[in-house]
């Protein structure tokens, strides 16, 4: 086994906090992003031009995907956290073992939280180069 110290789980704690506040913050982004589209097409969707409605539905699929990975990597976030909640208890009952692999499981459910946040971040910058885009062809 590798040299396992006890401390190692407790130095987690305050990084895994500051992950899921930010990725709490995202879901709260994409959540406004949603609603603003709701609103925005409710709104005399009638005068809409169909570059408008493509460039939508474009974010809508966009939106679906970055909502889908967000709600998985905060999830494994949480189990990640749950997990290495799991792993202090068992050192605090002693059994180190166990708490070894409560840690590994849950540093590896924060690394799958890690790489679907890369994932999701690739493409909301995705979305916003659509969005340069149309500014651009608008200022041509």
């Amino acid at each position: 086994m590798i040299n396992y110290d006890t401390s190692m789980p407790v130095l987690l704690l305050p990084a895994i906090t500051f992950l899921m506040i930010s990725f709490g913050t995202r879901f709260t982004v994409i959540s406004n992003l949603i609603r603003k589209i709701h609103d925005e097409s409710t709104d005399k969707s009638d005068l809409k031009t169909k570059d408008y409605k493509n460039r939508i539905n474009s974010e809508i699929s966009a939106l679906n995907k970055r909502l889908l990975l967000t709600q998985i990597l905060q999830i494994s976030a949480g189990v990640g956290f749950l997990f290495n909640l799991l792993a202090i208890l068992m050192l605090l009952l002693e059994n180190k073992s166990l708490s070894y692999i409560l840690f590994m499981i849950g540093l590896i459910t924060l690394i799958i939280s890690i790489i679907l946040f890369i994932i999701e971040i690739s493409i909301s910058s995705k979305s916003l180069r659509v969005h340069i885009i149309d500014v651009e062809d608008e200022n041509n």
